[in-house]
């Protein structure tokens, strides 16, 4: 006589999830110490009333500032996003910037601030523009690209902002290795107080469409698989759950 074994429910899912579960581990664990560098346009904004920077989590292709608010540019080396340090310089101030242009009606003022970053920042002989803030008096319904590109000229590669006021040349948003950073961090505390002050003026008029960020942490750790290790995590503590009741 042929014996039938009832086979448990879940159990080959309970397989499959240890196999997976196990992967992730691996590729987690197996991440760098730390996140690439790189050296690109950051892009911030100020909502209204605010004096504080905040990194922008909309791209300026889609980003629609109000009438006053401040949008801010950076030119920075940085492994990580939205940090103190790579704040544009001077902080978000629309009632000084925006002070000696008139509100007019079916159009709105915002303050643009363009920090080209350090001296040290610079790619190998090249030397970065002057600072700048600006009081832009656009359409209503101008993007943050409209209104960075009414004041200055804006080079653009697959989406990406790669230069503003024709700075940097010849790249965008590389990838620099850990020797590079180093030799641009030794050089920024050698000299930390040469960087040039913005000038004011006044005009009529980092991927555009997901923001400018990179989506690295600072760590390195890929997040997306840590948060597919979550929930196989819980789905596993689900299946177990069933099969103790149907045991």
């Amino acid at each position: 006589m042929t014996r039938t074994t009832a086979r448990r429910p879940g159990a080959g899912a309970l397989a499959f999830l240890a196999v997976v579960l196990v992967t992730l581990i691996t590729v987690i664990t197996a991440a760098p110490a730390h996140a690439s560098a790189y050296r690109y346009w950051t892009y911030w904004q100020a909502p209204v009333g605010t004096t504080d920077w905040t990194f922008a989590t909309q791209g300026p292709g889609t980003a629609i500032p109000v009438d006053g608010s401040v949008e801010g540019w950076r030119f920075a080396v940085t492994t990580r996003t939205g940090t103190q340090e790579d704040m544009p310089s001077p902080d978000p101030d629309f009632a000084t910037a925006c002070a000696d242009t008139p509100a007019v009606t079916g159009r709105k003022r915002v303050a643009l601030v363009i920090d080209t970053g350090r001296p040290t920042d610079a790619p190998a002989g090249q030397q970065a523009p002057a600072a700048s803030v600006t009081c832009v008096v656009a359409d209503e319904d101008a993007t943050g690209y409209d209104v960075l590109r009414s004041v200055t000229d804006v080079r653009t590669e697959n989406g990406f902002i790669c230069g503003i006021a024709g700075y940097p040349v010849g790249e965008c948003a590389p990838v620099l290795d850990d020797a590079a950073v180093a030799a641009i961090a030794a050089a920024a505390s050698a000299a930390p107080s040469a960087k040039s002050e913005p000038t004011s003026s006044a005009s009529p008029s980092t991927a555009m469409d997901s923001g400018t960020g990179s989506a690295t942490v600072d760590n390195g750790t890929p997040w997306a698989a840590v948060g597919v290790l979550v929930t196989v995590i819980a789905i596993g503590g689900i299946l177990l759950a069933r099969r103790r009741r149907h045991g």
